[in-house]
């Protein structure tokens, strides 16, 4: 077998990393080169694989997210991915140099950016999916503008700012026989979906181009110390990701506050709250931490309230895990959406969550025989579908593919 240079190109938030983490681990082990583009937050974690890191700072990562997702910010959203790409295929090509590597992998948060540098450099890409995946027959994309329906004028102005944007990106990069229809493709030849096809919307449509590998648990190097409690009682996670919007704080007051009166051992995950005058004293059955090792917690948790992140609810799928979603974001809500329409969790808006409320849903997905079997059988399907071992293995077939491209 040959080896190989491989570039991972993800966005720099947690959600996007972790799942890739083991991927690269894996890759490494089998003795391919791998270099890894990421910002000074995730430079460690990612030495730690054995990858090369190609540091750079993201202004996209490190932006100020709004309370409120509106419909004027979404419509802006497209727009900001382009201005990164803008800012960041230069610092790439001068980061590998001459040192092309033989495949790309990307996502769709740095698609624009991967695609460019796949097709200059006449490489074979590989487009990742740490969420639902899109094609001509599913698209997240239009599924989010569902959300806004009426509320985005078609003649946007950022609208006409994005494929400007995208047709000077192009024609600096000497792209311009590149066609906008074909650039902005729902997917790629090639695509690494981070779920189990079952969890897919129309999963039926998605065919050979589209390797399903379910969630890639692996070591993490980032740990917390955290001992399981010896209690007997059923045990709780709370996690709200590691975003920090304004909402959290009064939502963990609602979950802390509410404990008290329930069974359960509660396994908060607060960040920067943890040490807030607000939370000084907490229920005895109630741990608050500013981070836990969220994967050991799962493996032993009944229950988990989410913010529904993908990576968040993947991992508690792949522990058996039932999943209370209260989202935030507009994806978050139609991952919660999909995890209710599946019965493997309860979706609970954000608006409508009280104490009361809020352990009334876990007590039902945790004490209901069905659900808990749901998961678990779509646990087995994310083992089963191979993980960091079947995207490795789909990786090195692409870059094989496109390595006999270049030798004919």
């Amino acid at each position: 077998m040959s080896a190989y240079h491989i570039a991972f190109l993800p966005f720099p938030a947690f959600g996007h990393i972790n799942t890739t983490l083991p991927v690269v681990a894996e890759l490494v082990r089998r003795g391919h080169r791998v270099t890894f583009a990421t910002n000074s937050r995730f430079a460690s974690l990612v030495a730690g694989t054995g990858a090369t890191v190609l540091e750079y700072e993201s202004w996209l990562a490190s932006r100020e997210l709004p309370e409120e997702m509106d419909a004027d910010y979404m419509a802006h959203e497209p727009v900001r991915s382009i201005d990164e790409a803008i800012a960041t295929v230069p610092v790439y090509e001068a980061g590998f140099g001459d040192d092309v590597p033989d495949v790309l992998l990307y996502d769709v948060s740095t698609f624009a950016a991967g695609r460019v540098l796949a097709r200059k450099w006449r490489r074979p890409g590989i487009e990742l999916f740490a969420t639902f995946a899109s094609n001509e027959h599913y698209s997240l994309t239009r599924q989010v503008g569902e959300l806004y329906a009426g509320q985005i004028d078609p003649e946007h102005p950022a609208l006409y700012d994005f494929f400007v944007k995208q047709g000077r990106l192009l024609k600096e990069h000497g792209l311009e026989d590149v066609t906008l229809e074909e650039f902005n493709a729902p997917a790629d030849d090639a695509n690494i979906v981070f779920l189990p096809r079952r969890f897919q919307p129309a999963e039926e449509t998605f065919g050979n181009g589209f390797a399903f590998v379910g969630a890639c648990i692996g070591e993490r190097g980032e740990r917390a110390p955290w001992d399981p409690p010896a209690n007997g009682r059923p045990l709780l996670l709370v996690a709200t990701g590691s975003f920090s919007f304004g909402y959290q704080r009064e939502f963990l007051r609602t979950c802390v506050e509410a404990a008290a009166d329930t069974g359960w051992h509660v396994v908060v995950s607060a960040g920067p709250l943890a040490d807030s005058d607000d939370f000084a004293d907490v229920p005895d059955n109630v741990e608050l931490h500013r981070w836990v090792p969220q994967l050991e917690v799962l493996e032993r948790a009944d229950a988990f309230v989410s913010h529904a992140g993908m990576n968040s609810v993947m991992e508690a799928m792949y522990f058996g895990t039932p999943v209370v979603a209260v989202p935030h974001t507009p994806e978050q809500r139609l991952i919660a959406a999909r995890l209710q329409e599946l019965g493997l969790g309860a979706h609970l808006p954000r608006g409508e969550v009280t104490g009361e409320r809020l352990y009334e849903a876990v007590n039902r997905v945790s004490g209901d025989a069905d659900t808990r079997a749901r998961v678990r059988s779509l646990g087995e399907a994310m083992r089963a579908a191979g993980g960091p071992v079947a995207a490795a293995d789909y990786v090195e077939t692409i870059a094989a593919r496109g390595m006999a491209g270049r030798d004919s």
